[in-house]
């Protein structure tokens, strides 16, 4: 997806450079590409507000604030090789307000550094219902965003062609799909934990995998599910569930269905 979206921008970049120079006035696709080019320089402005905005608005989690989950991210981080002399910096992790809503995400917050955001409700899982499964497992799939440098502000020069193509929330979704590859990597033994994102902090522990599994198996591979995922930036739960319990048994490498 990155190459395609790489090929996809240089041939139209060239195709709108070629217009201005035959004295064409530019139409809203070929002015869209080429703002893509100096996307990056105007995110470094973004992110810096944005980050900001973020880490004062939550709870930075150090060696004396939340321990153990300090202890467990720092492990995660330097197994997965951050820290290490000439490799990346382990990003801040912060602890977010999330009012109910289940999530996490990375990003940049320096054009070389990146922070990870906790939603309260994820951290909820482990100080209040003890499952430090879950906050093992979505903290590595953060990580494993910054890793693979999903979160590269480089990658901002082909959104607008991948998006005029309706193929950009593809591309997250393989992004995601990668994320979660690295996360059952680093922790295998937690991957279906992430059946809280669906189910919530309270009941996720109450669910009966094997009869979730059933009834995700009685719904038919159709065209409204597969455009459903295909309109999606992270993979459908079905997908993503089902990919994650192949990795039981086949391994870490296991990609889901994109289409």
């Amino acid at each position: 997806m990155v190459i395609l979206g790489l090929v996809l921008t240089a041939i139209a970049a060239t195709a709108a450079i070629g217009l201005l120079i035959s004295g064409y006035s530019l139409n809203d696709w070929a002015t869209g590409v080429l703002l893509g080019l100096i996307t990056p320089i105007a995110a470094l402005v973004f992110i810096r507000m944005m980050y900001w905005k973020t880490a004062a608005n939550s709870i930075q989690i150090t060696e004396n604030q939340l321990p153990e989950l300090h202890a467990l991210y720092t492990e995660l981080g330097e197994r997965m090789g951050f820290n290490r002399p000439g490799g990346p910096e382990l990003p801040n992790l912060y602890l977010h307000n999330g009012n109910g809503t289940m999530n996490a995400y990375a990003s940049k917050c320096r054009m070389r550094a990146a922070y990870i955001v906790l939603y309260s409700g994820i951290v909820d899982l482990a100080y209040t219902h003890g499952d430090f499964g879950a906050l093992r497992f979505i903290p590595a799939h953060e990580l494993g965003h910054v890793k693979c440098r999903h979160v590269s502000l480089w990658r901002l020069i082909y959104a607008p062609i991948m998006t005029l193509l309706f193929l950009n929330k593809s591309t997250t979704r393989a992004q995601e799909y990668t994320a979660d590859q690295v996360a059952a990597s680093y922790a295998p033994d937690d991957v279906l934990t992430m059946i809280h994102l669906f189910a919530g902090k309270n009941l996720g522990h109450r669910i009966d995998l094997d009869e979730y599994f059933r009834t995700v198996d009685g719904h038919k591979e159709g065209f409204w599910l597969r455009f459903a995922n295909f309109r999606s930036d992270h993979a459908i739960g079905f997908r993503r569930m089902t990919t994650l319990r192949r990795t039981l048994t086949k391994g870490w490498n296991v990609h889901g269905k994109m289409i």
